[in-house]
């Protein structure tokens, strides 16, 4: 069924096709890395204070002119820096994968000398963490005399 053209060009003829044929399917179900990555993004955000920080009214940027001197000061201990909660989701984060480091690790039962390295890898990194929050609450709080 092919039909001529009714302009210039009589010798090109219309191709037989018609676009109601082409459908685009919609995935019927979410890939799992797209749920791992929004659930990652999500803990991200609680961890990191993002609550805290649509909630409380004020946000505290401090930015100094020469390295550690601040143009203002947080008026209590309870308040938060943006970047503080940002390193804190960060570290947080990374130590969520860190056990996930762990959970991976089981999945080499029959070859145990790549499983134990994994975990190696996994206990220091979390020992790393572990040590970097420490350091974060020490840097908060003020010195005791």
């Amino acid at each position: 069924m092919v039909k001529k053209l009714p302009w210039v060009f009589p010798g090109i003829r219309r191709p037989n096709f018609s676009l109601h044929q082409i459908s685009i399917r919609i995935p019927t179900r979410i890939p799992r890395s797209v749920l791992y990555i929004v659930i990652f993004g999500i803990i991200f955000y609680i961890f990191s204070g993002g609550a805290y920080d649509i909630v409380n009214q004020e946000n505290l940027v401090s930015i100094g002119q020469r390295g550690n001197a601040p143009l203002f000061l947080a008026p209590s201990l309870h308040a938060q820096y943006l970047i503080e909660g940002l390193v804190a989701g960060f570290v947080f984060a990374f130590a969520a994968l860190s056990l996930y480091l762990f959970d991976h690790a089981t999945k080499y039962a029959f070859d145990v000398s790549t499983a134990q390295k994994i975990e190696l890898i996994a206990t220091v990194l979390i020992v790393i963490w572990y040590i970097a929050i420490l350091l974060l609450y020490n840097a908060k709080m003020p010195a005791r005399v």
